[in-house]
């Protein structure tokens, strides 16, 4: 799960992205499931949402600022509570997640982070993810890293060159780091954060043909998004509140790529 867990090439097509067999109406009714289920995950008394269903972990940053941005246009009034949640804990950022969004400060270069429990109510803990002084050194080597510098990049070259070296990882499947060579499996959230850095950048980059296929194939019946697949494609683990918020984020991108091909004189 992007920061927690985080320790071939791709046949383009230019233009836009690539969708294969994937139309906008199969796509909105996975996005407005996704937001079903983090709807109702929202814990009423905290106004928070677990890390999973049946988690007594809350996750400030990245869960909830996420699931707070997802919801921000489809259910503005608990996107706010859950917002206002988080700055009632004390926590204002992570100094990372929020590059997806253009608020972090100094998202480059990559740094260490740290995990702190905020606090604890009974059996449930409140706990957040910030980042340290400690530079990160050999991050170059990770997918999800690469996507998120290439995001980052004020230098379009140099953001292009990220993507493309995130690209070099990619093997039909999913991204092959050595993350997923040492766990063998693939995760769900670093083929979000493709479909999100190539509509980021300028010009636009494609996605490979069966990316956001394999996407859709990860929600769950829940409509939450299912952490990780294996090599072998069977999915691993349950559907959590960061996958979940990822690939909402990464679906609406594509709809809006889609919908700017579809205009005449666009590209």
């Amino acid at each position: 799960m992007f920061w927690r867990y985080v320790f071939a090439f791709a046949l383009l097509i230019s233009g836009g992205f690539s969708y294969g067999s994937v139309n906008s109406t199969e796509i909105n009714g996975a996005i407005q499931r996704g937001r079903s289920f983090l709807t109702n995950l929202v814990e009423a008394e905290l106004n928070l949402l677990p890390e999973f269903p049946g988690s007594k972990v809350y996750w400030l940053f990245h869960d909830n600022y996420l699931a707070a941005k997802v919801l921000s246009s489809s259910h503005p009034e608990i996107a706010e509570k859950i917002s206002a949640a988080i700055h009632r804990e004390g926590v204002t950022n992570s100094g990372k997640i929020e590059l997806l969004f253009g608020e972090a400060e100094s998202p480059l270069p990559f740094r260490h982070y740290q995990l702190k429990e905020v606090r604890r109510i009974g059996d449930k803990i409140i706990r957040t993810e910030v980042v340290t002084d400690r530079k990160m050194i050999g991050w170059e080597a990770y997918a999800d890293l690469l996507l998120l510098a290439s995001i980052s990049e004020k230098n379009p070259v140099a953001a292009h060159g990220h993507w493309k070296a995130a690209l070099q990882l990619w093997d039909g499947n999913g991204f092959l780091d050595p993350a997923t060579r040492q766990h063998q499996i693939y995760s769900t959230y670093k083929l979000a954060l493709a479909v999100l850095a190539a509509r980021h950048l300028s010009p636009p980059e494609s996605v490979p043909e069966n990316l956001l296929e394999r996407l859709l194939t990860m929600q769950a019946n829940s409509g939450g998004w299912i952490t990780d697949y294996a090599l072998s494609g069977k999915k691993v683990g349950q559907a959590n509140v960061e996958t979940t918020s990822l690939a909402i984020l990464a679906l609406e991108a594509s709809l809006v790529s889609k919908s700017a091909k579809a205009k005449p004189g666009k590209k």
